[in-house]
């Protein structure tokens, strides 16, 4: 291959790198970007675990590789499989010759595949995840020294960028929980508040006195205290209305 394609590559996931996406569209641009690096591929797909959790493919470019890694997950069995539990390199040259992995070879030959060039996702996350950049070609024989390397090159690479949007992901996550978590308690301290406001009114009770008043409820019952506060605004609020009666129909209405 080129030294061109892979500078490209290079460079497009150097700029992925400064921007936020999301993980799933970064593995998809990955795939598209590991499937025109090397001229000889066919296909791309990238093999993910996340911590601890059984094997999937997180992006690919075509239908029957996507396929043809469900079964490599069936089988337990594959050079996707072994790069990625191995952090190595594994290539088949040939299905019909390999003499590893016999029932997956079986598969890929039946799908229209004779050569795998699976490389690991290099940079492993925080939390475990680890995964595979995985070439595929319906040809014999056609990945050299040269797309070796190039390919571990990108990997190298486009795992940090993969990581980067792993990490942007979390944040965006931590983000959404703490606000959700603020919401809640935003919404828990207007209805305490409100209720404070009830008992003082009811009881002819200072603020202090009113709240220590909801306080001992909430010991007392071993009730949180927002709930307690909750049923009190609920009780002043009284009961709902009922709901309107139906109109009588025409014929309910001549009868």
């Amino acid at each position: 291959m080129g030294q061109d394609e892979l500078s490209r590559s290079l460079a497009v996931l150097s700029h992925m790198l400064l921007r936020e996406q999301t993980l799933d569209s970064t593995l998809d641009r990955i795939a598209q970007l590991a499937a025109e690096l090397l001229p000889q591929a066919d296909a791309a797909s990238i093999t993910i675990s996340d911590a601890g959790g059984p094997p999937r493919t997180a992006s690919s470019t075509d239908q029957t590789v996507a396929e043809l890694d469900a079964e490599q997950y069936r089988l337990d069995e594959g050079p996707c499989l072994a790069a990625l539990r191995e952090g190595q390199t594994f290539q088949i040259d040939s299905m019909r010759s390999e003499t590893r992995w016999q029932g997956f070879c079986q598969v890929a030959a039946a799908a229209g595949i004779e050569s795998v060039l699976a490389v690991p996702l290099d940079a492993q996350s925080a939390d475990g995840r680890r995964g595979a950049i995985n070439f595929f070609a319906r040809a014999s024989y056609v990945f050299t020294d040269p797309d070796r390397s190039a390919a571990n090159a990108f990997s190298a690479q486009a795992g940090v960028a993969a990581a980067n949007a792993a990490a942007f992901a979390d944040l965006q996550a931590d983000r959404a929980l703490l606000a959700r978590r603020l919401e809640d308690a935003l919404h828990s301290r207007a209805v305490i508040d409100q209720a404070v406001g009830i008992l003082m009114e009811r009881e002819r009770l200072g603020p202090d006195e009113a709240f220590q008043m909801l306080r001992s409820a909430s010991q007392k019952l071993n009730v949180k205290l927002r709930m307690i506060a909750a049923e009190i605004v609920e009780s002043a609020a009284g009961p709902r209305p009922q709901e309107a009666a139906a109109p009588a129909t025409s014929d309910e209405g001549s009868a």
